[in-house]
């Protein structure tokens, strides 16, 4: 798969319930996931496999993945979305 069908197919992936989540998502997509390295982007699909509920929890620093690499990667795309805002 191409890189720009890859940003297709995770464009459409972005498309969430919850304006909360699609910001940080849609930022981290469109801002970031190109010049980040090979292990954050491969880190944004698994992200994106996850529910919308935790992700929800997670982006309104409610609560933090348990899975500690998980953890970190969240901690990482809020910090350039968030840094991206100011």
């Amino acid at each position: 798969m191409s890189d720009d069908d890859l940003k297709r197919k995770y464009r459409w992936q972005c498309r969430r319930g919850a304006s909360e989540v699609e910001v940080v998502l849609y930022g981290y997509l469109d801002d970031h996931f190109d010049s980040d390295s090979a292990e954050h982007q491969a880190w944004f699909a698994k992200l994106l496999e996850c529910e919308d509920a935790d992700m929800f929890e997670w982006f309104t620093y409610r609560s933090e993945p348990q899975d500690p690499a998980l953890r970190e990667y969240v901690r990482h795309v809020l910090a350039l979305v968030s840094a991206k805002k100011t």
